[in-house]
This record gives C-alpha cells, structure tokens and sequence, in this order.
C-alpha cells in the first residue's frame, strides 16, 4: 500500500512512526506547509516532499492518506481525496466545526470511500476488556474526567483555532463515553474562570452533565491547570463499577461481587493504524471504530457542549451557536 501524509508535525510523527511498522505499506509523499518539517519526515524514508496537497494526490498513486494538522488547517484536505478515491484517516477533531464537517462527510458520502479517525482511546485494551465485562449489563452511569496542563501549542489556547481543550483533549473521554453509553441528547454545563488562567481565552475548566437518548446520564470535567494528566472514565451498572484509566493504563472495579484489576502496555496508536489499513487492504470497515460520520457526532457533542457552558442553558445536541 502507497501511503501518503498531510502534516508532518508531532502527532503526525507518531503515526508516521506507527505505518513505518506495517510491513505491506510505505509512505511515498509527506506534504506540509512547512517544507522543513515536511523534508525531515520524508528524507529518512524516501519519500516525495509537497507543500499543498492538491499536488500530492495528484502526483502520488495513494492507497491512502493520513491527515494530521491542526483543528484550524481543515479546508478540503478530505474532500478533495475523497474525490481522487483515496481512502483517509482524520486525525481527531475531523473538522474545526460540525458544519465544516458536514460538507466534508458529504464529499466523502458520494464517493464512498473507507475513513478513519484518531479517537484512539476505542483501540486500548482497556476499552476491549470493559466492553467485555460490560456485556449483557445494563449501564446506568459514566462519570469521566481529562485534566491536564495547558496545551503546548499556541493556537490551542485560542477557542476559534482549536475548540479549546474540549474539542482537543477531552473530546476522547466524550467519545469514549459515546462508544460505551450511545449517542447523546442534551446537555447541561457550566465553566469557570476562577483561576483566570493567562493565555486562554475559554474556561479553565468546564463540568457537563449528559443526557443519553437511551436513558443513561453522564458526567463530564476537564480542566487546564492540573499538574498531572488524568485521563479517567467510571462505569456504573448493573452490579458492576468500573475505573479505566488511560493515563496510568489500568482497569479497576468490581463485576457481580468479584474484584478485577488489570494492567495493560497498549499501543493504542500502532493498533488503530494497523486497523484502519487492514480495512484499506481488505475493503472491510468493520476493522475501524470510528468512521468520519461516527467521529463528526462527537465533534458536534462537544461544541454543544461549549454552548451550554457558555449560556447556562439545556442545549440540544446537534443545534448549538457555534455550527
């Protein structure tokens, strides 16, 4: 398979490392606005470096491509391969906005191409093993939190470039609540500024109560000024509670009265690379957990989210200010 890259930062780097490690796929154009980055990316593996991906696609005869920019970079980057009928991996968010990643699911749509996106905490072990014990068992709640540091990059700090920390960090706690509890209907939240953290035009942090169609309530709470990363979610249920930990690579808890306590060395990114190029080579999308249509609903639960927070009011999914 003949791989190409559109970005070429440090997220990029890391999924560039993790296709390197298929045997039957070679990345054959690295394309970035920075041609720098793009040649240091490109040199060691022999690859053609681009600086606008309209070129790269035409040039490159690709299997599939990889997209790893910044929230703020999506313009037709998806789109545009769709039309070449090149299969795409998004890098999460998959658009700075739902309705930018509309128009892109609809290009995608009319050519029916395979994608995948980086909603990566779907491929930890954690996750594989909860699901496991969550069989057959009513959920009632999940309670999640993301705390962390500021984000490294500048344009994280600005809302209208990122989405802020939600749409950058802890949408994988809201996904991953989306994946175990379904899709969400509406939302309550409430952000604060206590701290009046510098540098950040959005909360410090931000705490949200879910309202799942099928009946489940859920919890969410990020914030930006943690001097450690907690990544958690609980699951509560039906004679069963559950603590998985993608920071510390744990799941605790107790099922039916026994104790369990696992630990895990998932490589979590290598996984979801390997799964979405086993669908591109055998044209089986069963391989990806988060397809571009399932990863834009949790883009547009996030910047519900960001709404409620905003005004204080129940925002229904799907119908915020911020389209």
């Amino acid at each position: 398979m003949e791989i190409g890259f559109v970005g070429a930062g440090k997220m990029a780097g890391t999924l560039i490392n993790k296709v390197d490690a298929v045997d039957d796929a070679t990345i054959t154009g690295i394309c970035d606005v920075n041609e720098a980055a793009a040649l240091e990316a490109a040199e060691p593996r022999g690859a053609t470096v681009y600086t606008d991906h309209e070129t790269l696609y035409a040039e490159e005869s690709l299997d599939a491509v990889f997209l790893a920019i910044p929230p703020f970079a999506y313009d037709d980057q998806a789109s545009l391969a769709a039309e070449h009928g090149i299969d795409v991996f998004v890098e999460k968010p998959v658009a700075l906005k739902p309705d930018q990643g509309r128009e892109t699911l609809a290009a995608i749509e009319e050519t029916d191409i395979l994608t995948g996106t980086g909603y990566v905490f779907r491929y930890d072990e954690l996750t594989d093993v909860a699901l496991e014990l969550l069989e057959d068992r009513e959920i009632s709640l999940l309670n999640g939190r993301y705390w962390s540091g500021l984000l490294a990059s500048s344009w994280g700090n600005e809302l209208d470039l990122s989405g802020g920390e939600i749409v950058t960090r802890t949408t994988h706690i809201y996904d991953t609540i989306r994946y175990l509890g379904g899709d969400v209907e509406q939302v309550s939240a409430n952000g604060t500024d206590r701290l009046g953290t510098d540098g950040i035009d959005y909360p410090d942090a931000t705490a949200a109560r879910l309202d799942h169609e099928n009946g489940i309530v859920s919890t969410v709470s990020s914030g930006v000024t943690s001097p450690e990363w907690v990544a958690e979610l609980d699951v509560l249920g039906d004679d069963v509670s559950l603590r998985l930990d993608y920071a510390a690579q744990e799941l605790t808890g107790t099922v039916a009265g026994d104790e369990i306590h696992y630990e895990f060395a998932t490589d979590r990114y290598g996984r979801e690379v390997e799964a979405f190029l086993d669908a591109v080579r055998s044209g089986d999308r069963s391989h990806v957990r988060s397809e571009f249509a399932d990863a834009l609903r949790t883009l547009s639960l996030n910047w519900t989210v960001i709404d409620a927070a905003e005004t204080g009011e129940i925002a229904t999914v799907g119908e915020t200010r911020r389209s």
